[in-house]
């Protein structure tokens, strides 16, 4: 590991420190992260160049290496532990991540403008955390996908209660009474945010 890498890795320490992290889960994070750098180095990747797919080979790498040392697979939501390290490591160094989507057409760019645009307005105007940004953030990608395959980015200013009643139906017969408010809220906010 070179110098810079870890300058890298005791700045994300810090980060996770100071956000009050357990100290297992900086360990964690710090030595997935730490792995994923290496694994970089080797193959003479810029930490600043890094895509999402290097990143899902570096974890099919891992996972194999677990199942050989090991003698079975991890368990099913083993890699949320490594992606959480390596997407810290990697927000602060690319400034976004996991990066933003590519649109494929005009209700694409649409959808992405009026999140982004949403998301800052969690943040500066209504001071949300981060965990409420983000659970807000997909509510909204979730409903604005749905409303758009209903009837078109165009109709999005005729949005009424009853449209957001249909996705709530639609919503609700997946959850429980208490994910069904929570969702309810936050498609509310949505819905009211948009343009």
């Amino acid at each position: 590991m070179t110098k810079p890498d870890r300058e890298v890795i005791t700045e994300l320490e810090t980060v996770l420190t100071s956000q009050e992290y357990s100290p297992v889960v900086v360990r964690n994070y710090c030595a997935y992260a730490r792995g994923f750098l290496d694994h970089l180095a080797q193959r003479n990747i810029p930490v600043a160049d890094t895509t999402e797919a290097q990143v899902e080979h570096y974890l099919r790498e891992t996972v194999a290496l677990f199942q050989r040392r090991h003698g079975r697979l991890p368990g099913p939501r083993w890699h949320q532990i490594p992606c959480a390290g390596i997407h810290a490591l990697l927000r602060p160094v690319q400034g976004r991540w996991p990066p933003a989507p590519n649109a494929a057409c005009a209700a694409d760019a649409l959808r992405f403008t009026i999140c982004d645009e949403y998301e800052a307005w969690l943040l500066d105007e209504r001071g949300h955390a981060r965990p409420s940004i983000n659970a807000l953030l997909w509510e909204a990608r979730h409903f604005l996908v749905w409303h758009f395959e209903r009837c078109g980015a165009e109709c999005l200013m005729d949005l009424s209660v009853g449209d957001i009643d249909r996705y709530m139906d639609l919503r609700a017969l997946k959850l429980t009474r208490s994910s069904l408010k929570s969702v309810a809220e936050r498609a509310s906010l949505a819905a009211a945010s948009s343009p």
